[in-house]
């Protein structure tokens, strides 16, 4: 004899279709729970441990220009919090109507001059939301900066807000390695500022609270990559709701990854093919900078860094470096000699730094902020 529940429930859904919905939702269940432990397997499982030490921690507001060394990194959702949130764009127009045809975002290894901008954040202790960046141009114009601190007398300085209030900028769309979201633009004056060192038009751009989907394999819980790793429970996962999907990372204005990982003693290897030269590690542009790995471009096979807290950093893919390592800092011109060769010396290795995405084991990070610390070990 059934229930007085079951009578109900037959009542408000006919067995025909009740039937074949508790079938399909204990399917999607048992293929969320089948899809979920794979992954967690194959990212989640080193095969090797070994402890690396983080040596230095480093952000960049503006892609391209001068980096700014941190003692704690606060992780953001994106990368570390104000890294590469700003981009500057060369502006091509059409000759006959002046109408702006291509935004084309730059990058310093095709804009040598891009080192010679430096940026520092001020002031720091009351929080990124009053702080503002200032950059000063070096170089031949400015070969002798009275300080990188704003002044608010030197023509070689420029200074807006770290965050800026997006309500009062104008919003366009820009497409950066075929990933693409709304941006903003900061404005007249400081393009024209820009373009009077640069030589051209340029335009710099604010991301604001939005972000670029990391394409292709680059992005650990990304379908290229879920295929890749596990074959036979990537069909399961598309058919999953969204409520059962991992988001696919996003990114600011980095080129495929949240955070550029290198190791110092890959630099070393780096500096013993150069002719009496030490290899500069901050040309590579990295965000964190480790010691201890076992051999040079170790990094390179890599899956997993995991940080104090159980935070786990998956790497995502290699990145192959560009001519801004070939960079004269004082000069923003190609390097003479041995410095001039490095990209050459290092392309015939194969090798390159990591690029890697970040996976958060639980929602931690939305209730307090996650910190990495200089000299933490990993």
């Amino acid at each position: 004899m059934a229930s007085p529940f079951v009578d109900k429930l037959n009542t408000i859904v006919p067995p025909h279709i009740l039937v074949p919905t508790l079938i399909g939702v204990a399917t999607l269940a048992a293929a969320a729970t089948l899809a979920a432990k794979s992954v967690e397997q194959d990212i989640y499982v080193p095969k090797e441990k070994h402890v690396i030490k983080v040596e230095e921690l480093w952000h960049y507001p503006v892609k391209g220009l001068g980096g700014i060394k941190l003692e704690k990194g606060t992780i953001g959702r994106q990368g570390f919090e104000d890294d590469r949130t700003f981009v500057l764009c060369k502006v091509h127009r059409d000759e006959r109507t002046g109408e702006v045809t291509v935004l084309e975002p730059m990058y310093s290894g095709f804009n040598l001059q891009m080192v010679l901008f430096q940026c520092i954040v001020e002031p720091r202790d009351k929080g990124p939301k009053a702080a503002s960046i200032t950059i000063t141009r070096l170089g031949p114009e400015n070969p002798n900066p009275e300080q990188l601190s704003y002044t608010g007398k030197s023509e070689h300085q420029i200074q807006f807000p770290l965050r800026p209030d997006v309500n009062k900028l104008k919003k366009t769309y820009l497409d950066m390695h075929g990933s693409a979201c709304d941006v903003y633009d900061m404005g007249d004056e400081i393009s024209a500022w820009l373009s009077k060192y640069l030589g051209f038009e340029t335009k710099l751009f604010y991301i604001g609270d939005n972000g670029r989907v990391v394409l292709g394999s680059g992005a650990p819980n990304g379908e290229m990559a879920i295929l890749k790793r596990s074959p036979l429970t990537a069909p399961f996962r598309k058919v999953l709701p969204k409520l059962f999907k991992t988001p696919v990372e996003t990114i600011t204005f980095q080129d495929i990854g949240q955070y550029l990982v290198v190791s110092k003693e890959s630099n070393d290897q780096v500096s013993s093919r150069l002719d009496g030269v030490t290899m500069d590690i901050h040309k590579f542009r990295p965000n964190i900078i480790v010691s201890g790995a076992p051999a040079p471009y170790d990094e390179d096979f890599w899956s997993q860094v995991v940080f104090p807290g159980n935070l786990k950093m998956e790497f995502g893919g290699t990145c192959w470096r560009c001519q801004a390592i070939t960079v004269d800092l004082k000069t923003g011109k190609k390097a003479e000699g041995e410095q001039g060769e490095v990209w050459k010396r290092l392309s015939k290795t194969g090798h390159s730094q990591r690029l890697s995405s970040l996976h958060f084991p639980d929602d931690l990070l939305w209730v307090f902020p996650w910190v990495i610390d200089v000299e933490c070990r990993d």
